[in-house]
C-alpha cells in the first residue's frame, strides 16, 4: 500500500479486486478487514460506485481505506504499508490497527513505514532510521523507550522547543 494510494477508473469493487474476476465474497471480506465495508455501503451505488482516475469522488481517507482493502485482497502473506495512516481519521486508524492485527494472527509478515507512532501499535520490532542510516533496531517497546529517553533529554536542553513551549 503506497503512501499516496492510486485508484483507477472503474468501480470500487474492481479497484479492490485489482480488476480481476473475483467472487463478491472475497472483495467484501477484504473491505471488511480494511474497515471500509460500511463506508462503501453508504455510497449511493455501494461497491458499484464508479471512480475516476485518482479515486474521485472519494476523500483521501476513503481512498486510503479502499487501497488497504486492495492490499488485503487475496489474503497476502507479505504486506508493505507506506504511511498507511497518513490520511486516516480515528475510525480509519482503528480499522488499520485491526487489519494489521488480523494479518499477524494469520501469520503474514507486515512491514510498516511510518513517521507517526500511532502506526506502530501492532509492530513487534522497529527499525529506526535517521538520514538513511540505521539508528536503532529491536523490540518495539525497547526502541520506543529509547526514543522517549532521547525526547526527555532534548526537552531539558536550553532553547529546545517542545510542543510550542520553550524550556529554560
Amino acid at each position: 500500500l503506497p503512501q499516496d494510494v492510486e485508484l483507477f477508473s472503474g468501480t470500487i469493487k474492481s479497484n479492490i479486486a485489482r480488476f480481476s474476476e473475483a467472487p463478491d465474497e472475497a472483495i467484501v471480506r477484504a473491505a471488511q478487514l480494511a474497515g471500509a465495508h460500511d463506508m462503501i455501503l453508504e455510497m449511493p451505488l455501494g461497491y458499484d460506485t464508479v471512480l475516476q482516475a485518482g479515486g474521485a469522488p472519494l476523500s483521501g481517507g476513503q481512498r486510503q481505506r479502499v487501497g488497504l482493502a486492495r492490499a488485503l485482497f487475496g489474503d497476502p502473506i507479505f504486506v508493505v504499508l507506506d504511511e498507511p495512516n497518513a490520511h486516516l481519521d480515528q475510525l480509519g486508524e482503528q480499522a488499520l490497527v485491526e487489519a494489521i492485527r488480523h494479518l499477524k494472527e494469520r501469520g503474514a509478515t507486515v512491514i510498516v513505514v511510518a513517521q507517526r507512532f500511532s502506526g506502530l501499535k501492532e509492530m513487534d520490532k522497529l527499525l529506526l532510521m535517521k538520514s538513511g542510516a540505521v539508528e536503532a533496531l529491536g523490540p518495539r517497546d525497547e526502541i520506543l523507550s529509547q526514543i522517549g529517553r532521547r525526547l526527555q533529554v532534548a526537552e531539558l536542553r536550553p532553547g529546545t522547543r517542545v510542543k510550542g513551549s520553550e524550556s529554560a
